[in-house]
């Protein structure tokens, strides 16, 4: 997993998340539809599909930061992270791309509102697991996948 090693307050995280997206999201809304059909290497997902699994990521984001703040224990996936990879990519198969990025525009809506009910304490809590899963599946996930979306790119 990824690790934070400081210990961010909520308005830092928001301020990460919140500058990771307007990158992230600004490449998605300008890359043509047609463009978002075509696949990022052979045997590969479409780029639809890579803003599926990152919608999904979002999800599973909300719903483990929800759990930790009822138990105060951080949760554990039921599945594995190849088999939500998978869930994701079939999920964005029939859907029309407009579909998907709204999916995953409000996928993001949905975090940021969990991410700013999250007190610091729940942030800080079990050695910053919080933070780190925040930071795994928004802005350190966002770069992972930003060259997918170079226009330049096939």
């Amino acid at each position: 997993m990824d690790v934070v090693t400081d210990q961010p307050t909520v308005k830092e995280v928001l301020a990460r998340l919140d500058a990771g997206w307007a990158v992230f999201s600004t490449a998605v809304h300008a890359m043509p539809a047609e463009r978002l059909e075509q696949r990022l290497g052979e045997d590969a997902w479409t780029r639809k599909q890579m803003l599926a699994h990152i919608a999904m990521w979002h999800d599973l984001t909300i719903d483990r930061l929800a759990a930790q703040a009822e138990s105060g224990q951080p949760p554990e996936i039921d599945e594995n992270e190849d088999g939500v990879n998978a869930r994701a990519a079939r999920g964005a198969v029939g859907r029309t791309t407009g579909e998907v990025i709204l999916a995953l525009d409000e996928s993001f809506r949905r975090l940021r509102r969990e991410i700013a009910r999250t007190t610091n304490e729940q942030l800080a809590a079990n050695g910053s697991w919080a933070a780190s899963v925040i930071a795994a599946n928004t802005w350190r996930h966002y770069g992972e996948h930003l060259a997918d979306l170079d226009r330049r790119a096939v």
